[in-house]
């Protein structure tokens, strides 16, 4: 008879169980097995690893419903997750999501609401789905209009289901798209406008090559303009000495879109951001400025350039000390007004370079300046006494159970409520 685990002494115990188990199994003698065992070994194995992560769905749904988010000082439970876990944004809202398709959900009224996809769920806690299939069902899923009728959609999951029994998640992946096909020949499942559909992400920069990955799609519209836009300056150079342009098609096209976005930045005309027209902003040390030109630093990326990119760039623009004391650019003004002035916001800016809330990503021209000391409490409007915040941290903060303070070497940091830790030790966020 299993004994239930109902308290944070039974998980721990239970869980120094499951990992003396895999201290076993991390050092067994593989090598001793014949090769049908050890491949039935790999099987094995691959079950506890899917029976894991049906735990930390579990986890992750039990944490969604207490809205620990909330009380954390977090947006959503993926950002919970991905901050307490160290995991990363995908598999965070991956978990998130599944708990939410695969458990039964509080109802608004009160009681609960049955799962809305059962037989994944059972699937899951059967150890027999990883998760990429899991994934792959509750996207498909998510992409049948709920209205449609209940002995459609509960075939529809029992068929994906089925399939996720014996396919890898590529061929699981074809499946899913057939099965959209057959429930939606004429495309009634997806916004009639493409541009509502359309979607485009910077990735991961690559520190070794300095190169950042796009990806997305795009509506006809915006391809039409992107095409005219960038035409001119992605065809081949002239001939030089006999000599062709070496560069390809897609090198030539990501030269032209980066022409196209100076030339605007250049104009000027673009919307205010934070009290500010679209600018790139280069931090360099004021004795490197003046001697000997070293490196810089992109504020809008945090990436470092070399003297030589340095130069060109200093080249073309409009240089803006970013001296604290520079009289061009006052660095305080006291209670004259509540609103940061553009120098303070920069020097602001260069500091905390994001919302400076422990485990916020959100990059500073997203966010708000924040009176450390409160403005109608007296605080002047300074450097000192400023700090970048997301939208969401800074409503948190007014809220007054998360306060921020200036620390001894000039960063601000976070003091939690006594009920998140009594000792309320002071935090920052590393991500910076």
């Amino acid at each position: 008879m299993t004994t239930a685990v109902t308290t944070i002494d039974d998980v721990q115990h239970v869980a120094e169980q499951v990992a003396a188990g895999l201290d076993q199994l991390l050092h067994a003698e593989y090598w001793k097995l014949p090769g049908g065992d050890l491949l039935n070994a790999a099987r094995s194995v691959e079950h506890l690893a899917r029976l894991t992560y049906a735990v930390q769905v579990a986890v992750a749904g039990e944490i969604d419903l207490a809205h620990l988010a909330q009380t954390h000082g977090q947006p959503s439970t993926a950002a919970l997750l991905r901050h307490a876990l160290s995991i990363g944004p995908g598999d965070a809202r991956s978990r998130v999501r599944a708990a939410q398709a695969v458990l039964p959900q509080d109802a608004i009224s009160g009681g609960e609401i049955p799962p809305r996809l059962p037989a994944l769920g059972a699937a899951l806690r059967s150890g027999v789905l990883g998760a990429e299939q899991v994934s792959i069902v509750v996207k498909t899923m998510s992409r049948i209009p709920t209205d449609i009728a209940p002995d459609i959609l509960e075939q529809a999951e029992t068929t994906l289901v089925g399939h996720a029994h014996d396919m890898d998640p590529t061929d699981l992946s074809r499946v899913a798209g057939k099965l959209i096909d057959t429930l939606d020949p004429d495309g009634d499942f997806e916004p009639r406008d493409p541009a509502d559909r359309a979607e485009l992400a910077l990735g991961s920069r690559d520190a070794r090559t300095g190169l950042t990955g796009i990806k997305g799609r795009l509506d006809d519209l915006t391809v039409a303009a992107f095409i005219a836009a960038t035409d001119a300056y992605a065809r081949p150079r002239p001939e030089t000495d006999g000599v062709k342009d070496q560069r390809s098609a897609g090198t030539r096209l990501a030269h032209a879109l980066g022409t196209v976005l100076d030339g605007y930045l250049a104009i000027g005309d673009g919307p205010t951001q934070t009290g500010e027209r679209p600018h790139v902003t280069m931090t360099i040390q004021y004795d490197a400025l003046t001697e000997q030109l070293g490196q810089a630093t992109l504020d809008a990326t945090g990436v470092t350039v070399g003297p030589a990119q340095a130069r060109r760039l200093l080249c073309d623009c409009d240089v803006i000390p970013a001296v604290l004391g520079s009289p061009s650019e006052p660095l305080d003004i006291g209670r004259a007004t509540r609103i940061w002035p553009a120098g303070i916001r920069r020097a602001i800016t260069l500091r905390d370079k994001a919302c400076v809330f422990p485990g916020c990503d959100r990059p500073a021209r997203w966010s708000d300046l924040h009176h450390i000391q409160f403005w109608v409490d007296g605080g002047p409007t300074s450097v000192a006494n400023g700090a970048v915040l997301c939208g969401f941290h800074h409503t948190l903060i007014h809220q007054g159970d998360w306060t921020v303070r200036m620390a001894k070497d000039g960063h601000p940091e976070v003091i939690p409520p006594t009920w998140i830790d009594p000792d309320q030790c002071p935090r920052r966020n590393t991500r910076l």
